[in-house]
């Protein structure tokens, strides 16, 4: 009977070990996510003198994540230290765990603690935004994409430790590139005025970043020319937003994107050329206009570029503004100048959008051989141009371009995790 009684008392020891093993396990783990992602949203806040401030949010951010009462344990016990200055941030939290079948061994409760560490590193990024403006970009879409880039622009302003780390160029593109007031890149008087859209340039220079006073450019020369066709060349070539050089002005930044339309042709290509120029240190002292910053050089370890292209289906060179150049041809251009921008060390992230009426990826015209044959193609040239095939995105919906907008702020963040 002893005997009995003693298997017994095992059997329900170790009955009650693995039940509250399994759910301390499982209160550990909350308990750490919690305290991971409340430095991190502290680390984004943080800044000198105000530290209190801080510590609140982080401490609102930890109980959103781990809500009292959580499988059953009372409040948490949290330390949060914030560092002068905010360049460190640690944030530790414990828990009291009520046992249920070990308190028939007198072990009524245990405690389970995490901790993190969040060091934030200063780096400074200089931000190309690169948009399809062309006439496959719906209003509705249109407009979704300005929104989308507008509440990127302040998650990066507000993840910033100061206004002065965050330049960034705005670059919409159709077949070509309005570069209206910039006169270091065509000093001639534009024929038109509000559009002034530049032809390609001769070889590797077609799409390469080389300083326009040594490889000049002349205006685009194809059948829409500015006197002999006005409205072909607006429609259809020449986008009504200019190219914005690197800026902290947001109200400059605001109104390029106001200004934006979906009409015209589509070189995604030269779209992506134009936003390697804004970057480029070969470009110092050529941009003009309202505070202007200049590209800071590639060996400058403290600076980030980075190129973000927003697009939609493929380019149209031959339909629209009569290039000589095929599809292909224009992708192969495309993948010339990524790997270009990736070589000098910008990083390249790609949102390119799903219509879920129209298809992933249209051919200029059944005949056109030239042109990828399935969205496995189309979606493998952006993974094969981005840094790393989790920088492209495929949205098919708002959500899912949310969530792209969402993935890149992230990445950009400066916050480094530690244990």
């Amino acid at each position: 009977m002893g005997l009995v009684a003693v298997s017994l008392l095992t059997l329900a020891a170790a009955s009650g070990l693995a039940l509250d093993a399994g759910r301390g396990y499982l209160i550990k783990a909350k308990l750490s996510q919690a305290v991971d992602a409340a430095a991190l949203a502290g680390g984004r806040v943080s800044s000198d003198g105000l530290a209190d401030s801080a510590k609140a949010h982080i401490e609102k951010y930890f109980k959103a994540n781990f809500p009292e009462g959580y499988l059953g344990v009372g409040a948490a016990q949290t330390k949060i230290d914030v560092a002068p200055g905010g360049g460190e941030i640690k944030v530790s939290a414990a828990v009291t765990v009520p046992t249920t079948l070990l308190s028939v061994l007198d072990i009524q409760s245990y405690e389970v603690s995490a901790s993190a560490t969040v060091r934030v590193t200063l780096r400074s990024l200089e931000i190309a935004m690169i948009l399809d403006n062309s006439r496959d970009v719906s209003w509705i879409y249109m407009k979704e994409m300005k929104d989308r880039a507008k509440s990127f622009l302040d998650a990066i302003a507000g993840g910033a430790r100061s206004a002065e780390d965050v330049s960034v160029a705005v670059v919409p593109f159709a077949a070509r590139a309005n570069v209206k007031g910039q006169a270091n890149i065509n000093p001639e008087a534009p024929a038109d005025p509000d559009h002034v859209c530049m032809d390609q340039r001769p070889a590797y220079h077609a799409v390469g970043e080389t300083d326009p006073r040594t490889e000049p450019f002349d205006h685009y020369s194809g059948t829409f020319r500015p006197r002999r066709n006005p409205t072909g060349y607006k429609d259809r070539i020449c986008p009504q937003a200019r190219v914005t050089p690197l800026t902290r002005d947001r109200a400059v930044l605001d109104a390029t994107l106001d200004e934006m339309r979906g009409r015209g042709c589509r070189r995604y290509d030269l779209g992506l050329a134009w936003g390697w120029r804004t970057l480029s240190p070969e470009w110092q002292n050529v941009w003009q206009g309202a505070n202007v910053t200049e590209p800071a050089d590639y060996t400058d370890s403290d600076v980030t570029k980075v190129a973000i292209i927003g697009t939609h289906s493929g380019n149209t060179p031959r339909s629209c503004s009569d290039d000589p150049e095929t599809i292909a041809e224009t992708e192969r251009m495309f993948a010339e100048a990524c790997e270009g921008m990736k070589r000098e060390g910008i990083l390249i992230y790609a949102i390119v959008y799903v219509s879920e009426h129209r298809g992933f990826w249209g051919r200029e015209s059944e005949a056109d051989e030239d042109a990828p044959s399935s969205a496995d193609a189309a979606r493998a040239l952006f993974e094969d141009c981005t840094s790393g095939t989790e920088r492209a995105f495929f949205p098919q919906s708002r959500e899912e371009l949310e969530a792209a907008v969402t993935g890149i702020v992230n990445d950009l963040s400066s916050l480094h995790l530690t244990q």
